[in-house]
């Protein structure tokens, strides 16, 4: 079976390298080891170079606006000169403009497009009548191109699905959710999962106001004696003050396992990785609650997760119940190893295969 990935990392004009990025640099590979013949077209940047480093087929192509009709018809040329048993788009760019490549006339290709949000909880967090507007359209797109080009569609978690299907009227929706890292410790492997003094509280992920960073200068201020790490890069600044220190770009289970507490303060988030991340190394986590964090922390409610309103005062309080609470370290492990069995990388893979050999069989 052969399988053609495309994605344009981080939308138009932009790079970044978050969850859709993590998934196409960790999933390729492994897809190529079980036999699936991968090809993947993405632009020259950092995923490029890890999945031509593992030895997957690459090819550069990427959109240079957001609507870009040669992006469309180099991808038509692509599913023609290598006739994929399955077209694989990932991120809102590469879905539309591999709805619009194929069109009517390649209906016959199976395609599966995976957006890895919600566009919804974008225009409720957008803070302009502008923003809400950019997004309402890419929402409207979205949805009539859909329509003009019917495929199987993949959703993160049972939040995100049920976005698509209750406000998008999407059908045939499939349920995969994000895995732990190919390569990963286990709780087990830690030393101890006592506090630290000071207590060391983290951020992982992009310094956005969408994230929630423009608001962890101020929990910072409410929480003197703890030291905040902060780990990612963006556009939102964050102040220099004496108990904070910003790492730019970690390795996460490096970083994980140096501190006692994950902060996630997210407006948006479909998923919540690093929250994941973080559980199944025994690592109590601080969260907003919005869209698919709920869903993912719930197992550890109480133990290893502990949601918060979205207000420096609120998190900085979930914060110190987190580090100071009496549950047992014996207990947070347990929940920890369940995290790493149900997220396993090994059954995300499998999910995957699984359904691109459907996907392709259906039509043939």
């Amino acid at each position: 079976m052969r399988v053609l990935f495309v994605c344009t990392t981080g939308g138009s004009g932009r790079r970044q390298l978050g969850g859709a990025e993590r998934f196409l640099i960790e999933m390729l590979p492994a897809l190529a080891q079980q036999g699936v013949d991968v090809v993947a077209a993405t632009p020259d940047d950092e995923v490029a170079a890890s999945l031509r480093e593992s030895g997957v087929r690459w090819i550069a192509l990427g959109a240079d606006r957001r609507i870009d009709l040669s992006y469309a018809r180099d991808i038509r040329r692509l599913v023609d000169e290598l006739r994929p048993d399955v077209v694989s788009a990932h991120l809102l760019s590469a879905a539309m403009h591999v709805r619009a490549g194929l069109g009517v006339a390649g209906r016959r290709t199976p395609l599966v497009v995976a957006l890895h949000n919600s566009l919804w909880q974008y225009r409720e967090a957008a803070e302009s009548l502008r923003q809400k507007a950019a997004v309402q359209a890419n929402i409207t797109a979205d949805l009539v191109l859909r329509r003009l080009r019917p495929h199987a569609t993949v959703a993160v978690s049972g939040f995100e699905a049920e976005e698509l299907r209750m406000r998008g009227r999407v059908e045939n929706v499939h349920i995969i959710t994000n895995p732990l890292p190919a390569k990963w410790p286990r709780v087990d492997d830690r030393r101890s999962l006592s506090p630290s003094s000071p207590v060391r509280v983290g951020y992982l992920g992009r310094i956005e106001k969408e994230k929630g960073a423009d608001l962890l200068s101020e929990i910072a201020s409410a929480l003197p004696d703890a030291e905040f790490l902060i780990a990612g890069s963006g556009s939102t600044p964050v102040s220099n003050l004496p108990n904070v220190r910003l790492l730019g770009r970690v390795d996460s289970a490096a970083f994980l396992q140096e501190v006692d507490c994950l902060l996630v303060p997210s407006r948006v988030e479909a998923f919540g990785r690093s929250a994941l991340e973080a559980m199944s190394l025994g690592v109590p986590v601080v969260h907003s609650g919005v869209g698919g964090l709920p869903e993912v922390t719930r197992r550890g409610d109480g133990s290893l997760a502990y949601q918060a309103e979205l207000t420096p005062g609120a998190m900085a309080a979930a914060i110190e119940r987190a580090t100071s609470s009496p549950v047992s370290l014996e207990q947070r492990r347990r929940v920890a190893r369940e995290y790493a069995e149900e997220f396993s990388f090994a059954r995300c893979v499998q999910s995957w295969r699984e359904l691109y050999q459907s996907v392709g069989y259906e039509t043939k």
